[in-house]
């Protein structure tokens, strides 16, 4: 397979005939095609009509490293087509992989490649914003070889930049960080990224607490409170879950790359997020109680209103129906073509009219009283 027929043909081709004959190659098993695919990923960056994509962030900024001894920490900070591309210039990445790593909402996995010695690691990790109280799920990629470690992520400002910038702070925080192995640095990057798990465990335990005072209020309606909490855990049950299965296969894949045995330092990894899982089990139950509880004050706020309303309405029908039988064209006792009664005074009529709504109505009162309605 000649190397320089492919480039003298990509460069009259268009993206999607680029794509559609890498799409063929992937089906070829042999190794000698990654050459054609490093370079074909070069071609990702370039529109249909051939104008490159422009990149307003200095290549500097998306690309970082950092090398202690003989390990390496590359860190992509929301790389591009670009970016993608040089990655695979430099180390020998299956292009899924790295379609993987500019892909959104992709499933949490590990993956090995025997073949090219490196592990493909993929995570949503749930991030608390303490600004809007809300939970953002990032996704971030690692690939880990013998000597190396990359890392790519979506936020320039998240939890993986900021230990990239302590690392990068001195040598004692990169010897720190790094440890004796490539492994250990991604311990150490895995383990800060799941202690930034409390911030948000705790900010749903405090809501759990203002919830319970909202719903047994009757007063207030805590139909919304409760809606957004359980919205929170349930995000957050959706990153969390998978890295719990995830846990229990990357322990021995990435003892493969270490210089020494990191079971137990992932077994507290895999501690701690069973901790988190069960901490959000917890609260589901629980806004699941609050939710069960709201409904029935709120249908027992309901119907003693509607019994009031209904009651009321209850006593006015005597009077209603003494009122429509008046209101009718016909001769009646006390009516004004059959003539009043006076007995009592030029009020006679309308006297003996409510007297005879009332009676029915406190007869109404005695007896509902007595059955217990009211």
């Amino acid at each position: 397979m000649d190397y320089a027929f492919f480039k003298r043909e990509a460069m009259t081709k268009t993206l999607g005939d680029t794509l559609k004959e890498i799409q063929i190659a992937l089906g070829n098993p042999h190794k000698k095609l990654a050459g054609v695919l490093k370079y074909y990923l070069g071609f990702l960056n370039v529109k249909e009509n051939g104008i490159k994509e422009e990149n307003n962030s200095h290549n500097g900024e998306k690309i970082q490293t950092i090398k202690h001894g003989k390990i390496t920490w590359v860190d992509v900070r929301n790389p591009s087509r670009k970016e993608i591309s040089e990655l695979a210039q430099k180390y020998p990445f299956h292009p899924l992989h790295l379609e993987d790593c500019v892909s959104k909402g992709q499933f949490p996995k590990i993956e090995q490649n025997d073949e090219d010695k490196y592990i493909f690691l993929l995570l949503r990790l749930p991030r608390y914003n303490t600004h809007d109280r809300t939970i953002n799920i990032s996704q971030i990629c690692f690939f880990l070889g013998e000597n190396y470690l990359v890392t790519i992520h979506e936020s320039i400002n998240d939890s993986i930049a900021a230990i990239f910038s302590e690392a990068k702070s001195g040598i004692e925080e990169r010897k720190a960080y790094t440890g004796s192995s490539a492994a250990h640095l991604l311990y150490t990057i895995i383990k800060k990224l799941t202690d930034d798990l409390s911030p948000l465990l705790q900010s749903i335990l405090i809501e759990v607490d203002e919830t319970e005072d909202i719903v047994f209020d009757d007063k207030v309606s805590g139909i919304y409170k409760i809606g957004q909490l359980r919205r929170k855990i349930l995000s957050s049950r959706r990153a969390i879950g998978p890295l719990r299965t995830l846990l229990k296969d990357m322990t021995s894949r990435i003892n493969k790359f270490a210089s020494v045995n990191l079971s137990v330092y992932f077994d507290g990894i895999t501690h701690q997020i069973d901790k988190a899982w069960e901490t959000l089990e917890e609260a589901r139950d629980t806004v699941d109680i609050y939710k069960d509880a709201d409904y029935t004050i709120s249908s027992e706020r309901t119907n003693r209103i509607l019994a009031i309303l209904t009651i009321i309405f209850t006593f006015t029908i005597p009077a209603t129906v003494i009122g429509t039988f008046y209101g009718m064209n016909i001769l009646l006792p006390g009516g004004i073509e059959a003539g009043s009664w006076i007995f009592l005074g030029r009020y006679t009529t309308f006297m003996v009219i409510m007297i005879s709504a009332a009676i029915p109505a406190l007869l109404m009162h005695a007896y509902f009283r007595k059955r217990g309605w009211f």
